[in-house]
């Protein structure tokens, strides 16, 4: 059994539970065990903590890095931008001894300590390197017969073990095709979805980011937009209800990795929490259904 301390982050628990509940799905499939990390906080957010006062994010990412530490698991993260922010600490730590050294000073005053023990894996390098696609495509008992464009969120281009930023979207986009899915290419495939500019600018956050890629998608003739990220989904679906003040109309269904593997290894829909999307999920996939 494959066995990982489990980073939730803030924004499945809050507003998405449907990937947390997905995500437990397949993972009980693939016999990977996700063991709760009791008492996390904010990874912190990967853009403007460190902006602000990168000691500050460090230690609290060193934090969170300590409980995992504790229980003596790597750490596994369903979110990108969670993924950056604590692999990325962890990389700084690790080989800055001064900055190991002046976070520690802080971490003991609460009795931690940051060793760089373990490492962090985004739930994609998990599924790739410890279970392979062979053992996810023997799991796939209802092909999910839809054309599908990939989003895979800048964070996951960041890359810690190698020079090829494209590893981890590679290995996305080859289990998204252990599923049945056709994958449609678009062209803006690297384009930010417009989240983090959302705190700067919601007019260019929303029509020159996100619709041009929803654009794009629909002239491709996807039926959805797959995701690993929990914060573009929020984009793309809270975003095209946004659009519609703007006076842009888009109803693109947008499905998280984890709820497409559930639906193909036969999770039933009802029991995937597909209401909880603000994009027309629950009807695609009932017509799917038929």
């Amino acid at each position: 059994m494959v066995k990982y301390a489990f980073f939730l982050g803030c924004q499945i628990p809050m507003r998405l539970p449907n990937i947390e509940v997905a995500t437990r799905k397949v993972f009980e499939k693939l016999n990977v065990e996700a063991v709760d990390l009791l008492g996390y906080s904010c990874c912190p957010e990967p853009v403007v903590s460190r902006l602000v006062d990168e000691e500050t994010a460090l230690v609290i990412s060193a934090r969170n890095l300590t409980l995992a530490e504790e229980m003596g698991l790597d750490m596994i993260t369903l979110c990108n931008g969670c993924y950056e922010t604590l692999a990325e600490a962890n990389e700084v730590l690790k080989h800055d001894a001064e900055k190991r050294s002046k976070v520690n000073e802080i971490l003991r005053k609460y009795d931690r300590e940051y060793e760089g023990k373990i490492d962090v894996k985004h739930v994609i390098e998990v599924l790739y390197e410890d279970i392979g696609l062979k053992k996810i495509k023997s799991l796939v008992v209802k092909p999910q017969k839809m054309r599908v464009a990939l989003h895979y969120g800048c964070h996951l281009y960041r890359e810690y073990k190698s020079a090829d930023i494209m590893r981890k979207p590679r290995m996305m986009r080859e289990m998204v095709e252990q599923t049945g899915v056709q994958v449609v290419d678009y062209g803006l495939e690297r384009m930010c979805c417009g989240y983090p500019s959302m705190q700067a600018s919601e007019e260019f956050s929303l029509k020159e980011r996100l619709a041009r890629k929803l654009s794009k998608v629909v002239s491709a003739g996807a039926d959805a937009v797959v995701t690993a990220c929990p914060a573009c989904m929020i984009q793309f679906e809270l975003g095209q209800v946004m659009l519609r003040a703007h006076g842009v109309q888009f109803n693109v269904p947008c499905i998280n990795l984890m709820e497409l593997l559930a639906l193909s290894f036969g999770v039933p829909s009802k029991e995937l929490l597909l209401e909880f999307h603000r994009s027309p999920v629950l009807q695609l996939i009932r017509r799917l259904e038929g």
